[in-house]
Protein backbone atom coordinates (compact mmCIF):
# COMPACT_ATOMS: atom_id res chain seq x y z
CA UNK A 1 0.00 0.00 0.00
CA UNK A 2 2.88 2.36 0.80
CA UNK A 3 6.24 2.48 -0.94
CA UNK A 4 9.56 2.48 0.86
CA UNK A 5 10.34 6.09 -0.04
CA UNK A 6 11.45 8.78 2.37
CA UNK A 7 9.51 11.53 0.57
CA UNK A 8 6.19 10.08 1.82
CA UNK A 9 5.39 11.55 5.22
CA UNK A 10 2.28 9.47 5.91
CA UNK A 11 4.17 6.61 7.68
CA UNK A 12 6.07 9.18 9.78
CA UNK A 13 2.91 11.04 10.81
CA UNK A 14 0.94 7.90 11.66
CA UNK A 15 3.72 6.03 13.50
CA UNK A 16 4.65 9.17 15.42
CA UNK A 17 0.95 9.83 16.11
CA UNK A 18 0.53 6.30 17.42
CA UNK A 19 3.38 6.72 19.85
CA UNK A 20 2.09 10.17 20.79
CA UNK A 21 -1.21 8.62 21.87
CA UNK A 22 0.44 5.81 23.82
CA UNK A 23 2.47 8.45 25.66
CA UNK A 24 -0.33 10.98 26.05
CA UNK A 25 -2.66 8.43 27.63
CA UNK A 26 -0.11 7.52 30.29
CA UNK A 27 0.30 11.19 31.23
CA UNK A 28 -3.43 11.88 31.58
CA UNK A 29 -3.79 10.60 35.13
CA UNK A 30 -1.12 12.95 36.49
CA UNK A 31 -3.29 15.93 35.46
CA UNK A 32 -6.88 14.65 35.33
CA UNK A 33 -6.63 13.17 38.83
CA UNK A 34 -6.42 16.71 40.21
CA UNK A 35 -9.94 17.40 38.88
CA UNK A 36 -11.56 14.07 39.83
CA UNK A 37 -14.04 13.85 42.69
CA UNK A 38 -12.12 10.71 43.73
CA UNK A 39 -9.34 12.94 45.13
CA UNK A 40 -6.58 10.29 44.94
CA UNK A 41 -3.73 10.55 47.42
CA UNK A 42 -0.04 10.67 46.50
CA UNK A 43 0.18 6.98 47.41
CA UNK A 44 -2.80 6.09 45.19
CA UNK A 45 -1.17 8.07 42.36
CA UNK A 46 1.89 5.89 42.81
CA UNK A 47 -0.24 2.74 42.60
CA UNK A 48 -1.93 3.95 39.40
CA UNK A 49 1.39 4.72 37.72
CA UNK A 50 2.97 1.46 38.88
CA UNK A 51 0.06 -0.63 37.56
CA UNK A 52 0.21 1.10 34.19
CA UNK A 53 3.87 0.35 33.82
CA UNK A 54 3.48 -3.21 35.06
CA UNK A 55 1.08 -3.86 32.17
CA UNK A 56 3.34 -1.95 29.76
CA UNK A 57 6.49 -3.82 30.76
CA UNK A 58 4.82 -7.23 30.62
CA UNK A 59 4.38 -7.03 26.83
CA UNK A 60 7.70 -5.42 25.82
CA UNK A 61 9.67 -8.57 24.97
CA UNK A 62 6.82 -10.26 23.06
CA UNK A 63 6.05 -6.91 21.37
CA UNK A 64 9.64 -6.67 20.16
CA UNK A 65 9.74 -10.17 18.72
CA UNK A 66 6.29 -9.82 17.13
CA UNK A 67 7.36 -6.52 15.54
CA UNK A 68 10.24 -8.30 13.80
CA UNK A 69 7.92 -10.91 12.29
CA UNK A 70 4.63 -9.22 11.33
CA UNK A 71 3.52 -6.02 9.62
CA UNK A 72 3.82 -3.39 12.32
CA UNK A 73 0.90 -1.35 10.98
CA UNK A 74 -1.48 -4.14 12.00
CA UNK A 75 0.15 -4.40 15.44
CA UNK A 76 -0.27 -0.68 16.04
CA UNK A 77 -3.83 -0.71 14.71
CA UNK A 78 -4.99 -3.45 17.07
CA UNK A 79 -3.16 -1.88 20.02
CA UNK A 80 -4.71 1.55 19.49
CA UNK A 81 -8.22 0.21 19.06
CA UNK A 82 -7.87 -1.71 22.33
CA UNK A 83 -6.38 1.40 23.97
CA UNK A 84 -9.34 3.42 22.72
CA UNK A 85 -11.83 1.09 24.41
CA UNK A 86 -9.93 1.04 27.72
CA UNK A 87 -9.45 4.81 27.72
CA UNK A 88 -13.19 5.31 27.24
CA UNK A 89 -13.95 3.11 30.24
CA UNK A 90 -11.42 5.08 32.31
CA UNK A 91 -13.62 8.09 31.62
CA UNK A 92 -16.74 6.37 32.97
CA UNK A 93 -15.08 4.77 36.03
CA UNK A 94 -16.69 5.61 39.36
CA UNK A 95 -14.08 4.52 41.92
CA UNK A 96 -10.33 4.20 42.39
CA UNK A 97 -10.36 0.40 42.19
CA UNK A 98 -11.84 0.49 38.69
CA UNK A 99 -9.12 2.95 37.71
CA UNK A 100 -6.50 0.56 39.11
CA UNK A 101 -7.65 -2.25 36.79
CA UNK A 102 -8.04 0.06 33.79
CA UNK A 103 -4.59 1.56 34.33
CA UNK A 104 -3.08 -1.94 34.19
CA UNK A 105 -4.99 -2.73 30.97
CA UNK A 106 -4.08 0.64 29.47
CA UNK A 107 -0.39 -0.12 29.94
CA UNK A 108 -0.86 -3.59 28.43
CA UNK A 109 -2.51 -2.20 25.29
CA UNK A 110 -0.10 0.73 24.83
CA UNK A 111 3.01 -1.40 25.30
CA UNK A 112 2.97 -2.87 21.79
CA UNK A 113 3.32 0.46 19.99
CA UNK A 114 6.92 1.59 20.63
CA UNK A 115 8.86 -1.32 19.01
CA UNK A 116 6.39 -1.46 16.12
CA UNK A 117 6.57 2.28 15.40
CA UNK A 118 10.39 2.23 15.38
CA UNK A 119 10.35 -0.60 12.86
CA UNK A 120 8.07 1.41 10.60
CA UNK A 121 10.48 4.37 10.67
CA UNK A 122 13.35 2.00 9.87
CA UNK A 123 11.43 0.53 6.92
CA UNK A 124 10.34 3.76 5.25
CA UNK A 125 13.29 6.04 6.12
CA UNK A 126 16.33 3.78 6.42
CA UNK A 127 18.62 6.02 4.35
CA UNK A 128 18.00 9.04 6.63
CA UNK A 129 17.20 7.23 9.87
CA UNK A 130 18.81 9.69 12.33
CA UNK A 131 17.01 12.64 10.76
CA UNK A 132 13.59 10.99 10.72
CA UNK A 133 14.07 9.57 14.22
CA UNK A 134 14.39 13.19 15.31
CA UNK A 135 11.12 14.08 13.59
CA UNK A 136 9.43 10.97 15.02
CA UNK A 137 10.62 11.90 18.50
CA UNK A 138 8.61 15.13 18.47
CA UNK A 139 5.77 12.90 19.72
CA UNK A 140 7.34 12.91 23.21
CA UNK A 141 7.39 16.68 23.88
CA UNK A 142 4.14 17.17 21.97
CA UNK A 143 2.37 14.75 24.33
CA UNK A 144 3.63 16.63 27.39
CA UNK A 145 2.85 20.07 25.99
CA UNK A 146 -0.67 19.21 24.88
CA UNK A 147 -1.49 17.30 28.06
CA UNK A 148 -0.44 20.32 30.14
CA UNK A 149 -2.46 22.75 28.02
CA UNK A 150 -5.47 20.76 26.79
CA UNK A 151 -6.37 18.58 29.78
CA UNK A 152 -6.73 21.37 32.40
CA UNK A 153 -8.86 23.41 29.95
CA UNK A 154 -11.07 20.40 29.11
CA UNK A 155 -11.45 19.56 32.79
CA UNK A 156 -12.46 23.10 33.76
CA UNK A 157 -14.86 23.66 30.83
CA UNK A 158 -16.36 20.21 30.08
CA UNK A 159 -15.28 18.02 32.99
CA UNK A 160 -12.38 15.63 33.55
CA UNK A 161 -14.11 12.71 31.78
CA UNK A 162 -13.81 14.50 28.41
CA UNK A 163 -10.04 14.19 28.63
CA UNK A 164 -10.48 10.43 28.39
CA UNK A 165 -13.29 10.55 25.80
CA UNK A 166 -11.34 12.75 23.37
CA UNK A 167 -8.27 10.50 23.66
CA UNK A 168 -10.39 7.41 22.99
CA UNK A 169 -11.68 8.93 19.74
CA UNK A 170 -8.18 9.85 18.54
CA UNK A 171 -6.84 6.36 19.33
CA UNK A 172 -9.58 4.79 17.22
CA UNK A 173 -8.92 7.12 14.25
CA UNK A 174 -5.14 6.64 14.19
CA UNK A 175 -5.60 2.90 14.77
CA UNK A 176 -7.69 2.61 11.60
CA UNK A 177 -5.24 4.72 9.55
CA UNK A 178 -2.19 2.70 10.65
CA UNK A 179 -3.49 -0.70 9.50
CA UNK A 180 -1.77 -0.67 6.08
CA UNK A 181 1.74 0.35 7.17
CA UNK A 182 4.56 -2.11 6.43
CA UNK A 183 7.84 -3.10 8.12
CA UNK A 184 10.86 -5.34 7.60
CA UNK A 185 10.42 -8.96 8.69
CA UNK A 186 13.07 -11.36 9.93
CA UNK A 187 12.99 -15.14 10.41
CA UNK A 188 10.47 -16.75 12.72
CA UNK A 189 13.23 -17.85 15.09
CA UNK A 190 13.82 -15.69 18.16
CA UNK A 191 17.39 -14.38 18.44
CA UNK A 192 18.05 -14.81 22.15
CA UNK A 193 21.70 -13.72 21.74
CA UNK A 194 20.60 -10.11 22.13
CA UNK A 195 20.16 -10.77 25.85
CA UNK A 196 23.94 -11.34 26.16
CA UNK A 197 25.00 -8.44 23.96
CA UNK A 198 27.04 -5.92 25.97
CA UNK A 199 25.64 -2.88 24.18
CA UNK A 200 22.07 -4.09 24.70
CA UNK A 201 22.73 -4.55 28.43
CA UNK A 202 24.36 -1.12 28.73
CA UNK A 203 21.51 0.75 27.06
CA UNK A 204 18.97 -1.34 28.99
CA UNK A 205 20.40 -0.61 32.45
CA UNK A 206 21.40 2.95 31.61
CA UNK A 207 17.91 3.60 30.31
CA UNK A 208 16.41 2.01 33.42
CA UNK A 209 18.13 4.63 35.57
CA UNK A 210 17.44 7.51 33.22
CA UNK A 211 13.73 6.74 32.90
CA UNK A 212 13.42 6.19 36.66
CA UNK A 213 14.40 9.84 37.06
CA UNK A 214 12.41 11.01 34.06
CA UNK A 215 9.13 9.42 35.13
CA UNK A 216 9.50 10.77 38.65
CA UNK A 217 9.96 14.26 37.23
CA UNK A 218 7.16 14.02 34.67
CA UNK A 219 4.54 12.39 36.88
CA UNK A 220 5.03 14.69 39.88
CA UNK A 221 6.14 18.02 38.40
CA UNK A 222 2.60 19.35 37.97
CA UNK A 223 1.72 18.67 41.61
CA UNK A 224 5.06 20.15 42.70
CA UNK A 225 4.29 23.40 40.91
CA UNK A 226 0.88 23.48 42.58
CA UNK A 227 2.51 22.76 45.94
CA UNK A 228 4.78 25.83 45.79
CA UNK A 229 1.79 28.10 45.19
CA UNK A 230 1.43 28.28 41.41
CA UNK A 231 -2.19 28.26 40.21
CA UNK A 232 -3.58 25.30 38.25
CA UNK A 233 -3.59 26.83 34.77
CA UNK A 234 -0.14 28.42 35.12
CA UNK A 235 1.20 25.14 36.54
CA UNK A 236 -0.16 23.37 33.47
CA UNK A 237 1.62 25.80 31.17
CA UNK A 238 4.82 25.40 33.19
CA UNK A 239 4.45 21.62 32.95
CA UNK A 240 4.16 21.99 29.18
CA UNK A 241 7.24 24.22 29.17
CA UNK A 242 9.22 21.19 30.32
CA UNK A 243 8.78 19.87 26.80
CA UNK A 244 8.30 22.89 24.50
CA UNK A 245 12.00 23.06 23.68
CA UNK A 246 11.71 19.48 22.43
CA UNK A 247 10.01 20.90 19.33
CA UNK A 248 13.38 22.44 18.51
CA UNK A 249 15.84 19.91 19.91
CA UNK A 250 14.22 16.71 18.59
CA UNK A 251 14.20 17.73 14.90
CA UNK A 252 17.81 18.98 15.03
CA UNK A 253 19.12 16.08 17.14
CA UNK A 254 20.01 14.01 14.07
CA UNK A 255 22.10 16.88 12.70
CA UNK A 256 23.78 17.33 16.11
CA UNK A 257 24.68 13.63 16.26
CA UNK A 258 26.20 13.78 12.78
CA UNK A 259 28.13 16.96 13.63
CA UNK A 260 29.70 16.13 17.03
CA UNK A 261 29.17 12.37 17.32
CA UNK A 262 26.81 10.39 19.47
CA UNK A 263 29.12 10.15 22.51
CA UNK A 264 29.50 13.92 22.87
CA UNK A 265 25.78 14.34 22.30
CA UNK A 266 25.06 11.87 25.12
CA UNK A 267 27.44 13.62 27.54
CA UNK A 268 26.14 17.14 26.91
CA UNK A 269 22.44 16.23 26.99
CA UNK A 270 22.62 14.07 30.15
CA UNK A 271 24.77 16.55 32.08
CA UNK A 272 22.49 19.47 31.17
CA UNK A 273 19.35 17.53 32.13
CA UNK A 274 20.86 16.59 35.50
CA UNK A 275 21.89 20.19 36.20
CA UNK A 276 18.44 21.60 35.42
CA UNK A 277 16.86 18.95 37.67
CA UNK A 278 19.11 20.08 40.50
CA UNK A 279 17.98 23.68 39.94
CA UNK A 280 14.39 22.63 40.75
CA UNK A 281 15.53 21.96 44.33
CA UNK A 282 17.04 25.42 44.68
CA UNK A 283 14.94 27.93 42.73
CA UNK A 284 11.28 28.81 43.44
CA UNK A 285 10.94 32.01 41.37
CA UNK A 286 8.17 31.50 38.79
CA UNK A 287 9.86 33.16 35.79
CA UNK A 288 13.15 31.35 36.35
CA UNK A 289 11.27 28.06 36.78
CA UNK A 290 9.85 28.59 33.29
CA UNK A 291 13.41 28.95 31.96
CA UNK A 292 14.53 25.84 33.83
CA UNK A 293 11.59 23.87 32.48
CA UNK A 294 12.43 25.02 28.96
CA UNK A 295 16.07 24.00 29.38
CA UNK A 296 15.07 20.59 30.72
CA UNK A 297 12.95 20.04 27.63
CA UNK A 298 15.75 20.94 25.25
CA UNK A 299 18.17 18.47 26.86
CA UNK A 300 15.59 15.75 27.50
CA UNK A 301 14.37 15.60 23.92
CA UNK A 302 17.81 15.25 22.49
CA UNK A 303 18.16 12.13 24.65
CA UNK A 304 14.99 10.61 23.15
CA UNK A 305 16.16 10.41 19.51
CA UNK A 306 19.61 9.38 20.78
CA UNK A 307 17.93 6.37 22.42
CA UNK A 308 16.00 5.53 19.26
CA UNK A 309 19.05 5.88 17.04
CA UNK A 310 21.16 3.70 19.35
CA UNK A 311 18.51 0.97 19.32
CA UNK A 312 18.53 0.87 15.53
CA UNK A 313 22.35 0.83 15.39
CA UNK A 314 22.66 -1.92 17.98
CA UNK A 315 19.72 -4.02 16.83
CA UNK A 316 20.09 -3.90 13.03
CA UNK A 317 17.85 -6.68 11.64
CA UNK A 318 16.66 -7.52 15.18
CA UNK A 319 15.84 -3.90 16.02
CA UNK A 320 12.33 -4.79 17.15
CA UNK A 321 13.55 -7.41 19.62
CA UNK A 322 16.31 -5.11 20.92
CA UNK A 323 13.83 -2.24 21.28
CA UNK A 324 11.36 -4.45 23.14
CA UNK A 325 14.01 -5.93 25.44
CA UNK A 326 15.57 -2.54 26.25
CA UNK A 327 12.23 -0.82 26.63
CA UNK A 328 11.17 -3.53 29.07
CA UNK A 329 13.96 -2.34 31.37
CA UNK A 330 13.31 1.32 30.68
CA UNK A 331 9.63 1.12 31.50
CA UNK A 332 10.18 -1.14 34.51
CA UNK A 333 11.36 2.11 36.04
CA UNK A 334 7.76 3.27 35.82
CA UNK A 335 6.72 0.51 38.24
CA UNK A 336 9.04 1.41 41.08
CA UNK A 337 10.02 5.06 40.45
CA UNK A 338 6.56 6.54 41.26
CA UNK A 339 6.47 4.50 44.47
CA UNK A 340 10.01 5.57 45.39
CA UNK A 341 9.30 9.19 44.45
CA UNK A 342 6.08 9.28 46.48
CA UNK A 343 8.00 7.84 49.47
CA UNK A 344 10.75 10.48 49.20
CA UNK A 345 8.17 13.28 48.80
CA UNK A 346 6.16 12.07 51.81
CA UNK A 347 9.20 11.61 54.07
CA UNK A 348 11.68 14.26 52.95
CA UNK A 349 9.97 16.64 50.51
CA UNK A 350 10.41 17.57 46.88
CA UNK A 351 13.86 19.18 47.24
CA UNK A 352 15.47 15.89 48.27
CA UNK A 353 13.67 14.19 45.38
CA UNK A 354 15.20 16.56 42.81
CA UNK A 355 18.72 16.12 44.25
CA UNK A 356 18.34 12.33 44.20
CA UNK A 357 17.13 12.34 40.60
CA UNK A 358 20.04 14.55 39.52
CA UNK A 359 22.48 11.93 40.84
CA UNK A 360 20.62 9.09 39.12
CA UNK A 361 20.76 10.88 35.75
CA UNK A 362 24.53 11.30 36.02
CA UNK A 363 24.99 7.62 36.88
CA UNK A 364 22.82 6.66 33.88
CA UNK A 365 25.07 8.69 31.55
CA UNK A 366 28.06 6.55 32.57
CA UNK A 367 26.32 3.45 31.15
CA UNK A 368 25.49 5.20 27.87
CA UNK A 369 29.03 6.45 27.37
CA UNK A 370 30.36 2.88 27.41
CA UNK A 371 28.20 1.82 24.42
CA UNK A 372 30.21 1.05 21.27
CA UNK A 373 28.46 1.30 17.87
Amino acid sequence: MFKNQSHSLFPLVISSGAFFLSYYTRLMWSILSVYMPLKPTITQDGHIFALYFFGYVAVQVPAGFVSDRFDCGKIISLSLILLSIITFFSGVATNIYQEYVLSLLMGFSAGWIYPASLKIIEYYYKDNRSIFMGYYSIAWPLAIVLSGIVLPVLSVTLGWRFGYYSSAILCAIVGILSFGLKSYKTSNKMNLKIIKNKNVLLISFGGLLFFASYWSITLYAYKYFLGIGINKVTAGIMFSSMAVAGFFSSPVSGFIIKKIGISRTIFLSFFSYALFTLFLAIIKIEFILFLIAFGMGFARFIITPVNNDLLMRIGKQDAGAVSGFSNMFWQTSGIFSPLLASFIISKFGFSILWVTLCAIILIASAFYLKIKT
